[in-house]
């Protein structure tokens, strides 16, 4: 090991003078470091096809191919490899050129070991940061991997296939969706599978922020900007910068504030409020909506400008009606990972119980999957799943053809019993009614007061006081 406790390297050396290329080797070893010793660049690029390096310090002045020959080459075959050139007739002007040539550092004969030393130190320190970060995307990325999204439905299929060639690129991603399918999941995904994984994933609910606090949010303010700027607070573009922002609901964006998003996705730079010059960000946009976009501009409540901004890979996520064969597999999958939280055995389902999954209407797709495996798993309680712990009935039968036009209920009736039954359900608990009926809190209050709901007490379980 290094004596400043970064871990030891894999260094070969390439020296043409056989006394200088032992007296080299030995202090690397001293220094804790692995080395492999090459006569010359040909040998030194066998030694590297048959196991890597992390740095390669090479002289410049050899017989046959010379150091920097060698710089190109090694770096057309190891692109990640570090090249450290040596050499006793250099210049300023040498070691800028060699450094353009991508040269990790440049060091004059005769050098003193200590600048062998620091230069190791640097390069153990940055192999072991990408060791870190390596082990981090293999940790985090498991879970959001593309693998993750269950089924094999073609439409299953071709989602994580795009997913995977959406990673590699910085291109923004729009992905649609019904509420509750896992538009975020596939962000995840995105990220997690990129080259930003180590870097931060910053989710934004758009439709959570509201108008007069948006542009501050987004884009942060400055100490003094308005009343309550206390502090200079960096916005959401800047604390995802070098990651992923990810728009969450990008259609409910107000749209005096499109203008400043479309000039960020252009530009890479925001403005904070109350800043007199712009703010440089690095960040890949993901953007998901439930909302049909281009009915929105269209009508002129979405910009067209932002939206073949946020519009350039496209990934649709089908609603789980829409993949019935998936049920199966993602039920099971999901009684798994809950079983593991709460530290319940997970025994399946009955075939009572999948067929009356398969019965259900889905109307909060994966995320009312996810509710309602819960529940289930915890009422039977070490048991298999059946359909009497299912916390809904069986689906009415469709009216027939014959049926008199004064029997069918109205689409507003059909919207008052449908959430009525959930509430109670969720024992009146707006928050948990509303993700199972795929739509927010806000929305949901709004219903009731418009359906006249009486909540049992006056007081829903969420503690706000009703009327």
């Amino acid at each position: 090991m290094s004596g400043d406790g970064a871990s030891g390297i894999r260094v070969l050396v390439v020296e043409d003078d056989p006394r200088m290329l032992d007296v080299l080797a030995s202090h690397i070893e001293r220094m804790g470091h692995a080395v492999r010793k090459a006569r010359g660049a040909v040998e030194a690029l066998q030694l590297l096809e048959e196991g890597p390096a992390d740095l390669v310090l090479s002289d410049v002045r050899m017989p046959g191919m010379d150091g920097r020959t060698f710089l190109q080459v090694a770096g057309q075959r190891f692109p990640e490899l570090r090249v450290v050139l040596m050499t006793a007739f250099g210049s300023i002007d040498d070691a800028v050129e060699a450094m353009q040539a991508g040269a990790y550092s440049y060091v004059l004969k005769p050098f003193k070991v200590e600048l062998i030393a620091a230069v190791l130190r640097n390069a153990a320190r940055e192999v072991a940061l990408g060791r870190e970060r390596a082990g981090l995307r293999r940790a985090i990325g498991g879970k959001w991997s593309a693998d993750r999204i269950i089924g094999t439905s073609p439409q299953i299929q071709a989602v994580r296939r795009v997913i995977r060639e959406a990673a590699a690129l910085s291109a923004t991603v729009l992905v649609t969706g019904p509420s509750g399918s896992g538009k975020e999941m596939v962000a995840r995904a995105i990220h997690y599978e990129g080259p930003r994984a180590a870097r931060p994933f910053v989710p934004v609910n758009c439709a959570a922020i509201p108008e007069p606090l948006f542009e501050s949010a987004m884009f942060g303010h400055r100490r003094g900007a308005f009343t309550d700027a206390h502090e200079s607070q960096a916005g959401f573009a800047e604390q995802s910068s070098g990651g992923t922002l990810f728009l969450d609901e990008v259609g409910d964006i107000p749209l005096s504030q499109q203008v400043k998003l479309l000039r960020m996705l252009q530009e890479s730079e925001v403005t904070p409020v109350g800043a007199s010059r712009p703010v440089p960000v690095d960040l890949r946009v993901v953007a998901a909506t439930h909302e049909d976009l281009e009915a929105m501009v269209h009508s002129g409540r979405f910009r067209e400008d932002l939206y073949y901004r946020v519009n350039v890979l496209r990934i649709h996520l089908p609603g789980l009606r829409e993949r019935p064969g998936d049920l199966g597999a993602l039920a099971e999958h999901l009684l798994l990972e809950i079983a593991h939280e709460h530290g319940t055995p997970a025994l399946g389902f009955t075939e009572g119980a999948l067929s009356a999954l398969s019965g259900h209407p889905w109307p909060g797709n994966v995320r009312e999957l996810r509710n309602v495996v819960e529940r289930a798993a915890l009422a039977a309680r070490g048991r298999r799943i059946d359909s009497t712990d299912l916390p809904f009935a069986a689906p009415a039968p469709a009216p027939a053809c014959a049926t008199a036009p004064a029997a069918i209920a109205t689409l507003s009736e059909v919207e008052r019993e449908q959430i009525e039954k959930v509430l109670r359900l969720c024992s009146w608990n707006r928050s948990a009614a509303a993700r199972i009926l795929g739509i927010d809190r806000r929305t949901l209050f709004t219903k009731i007061q418009r359906h006249r709901l009486a909540v049992p007490g006056g007081r829903d379980p969420d503690g706000d006081a009703e009327g």
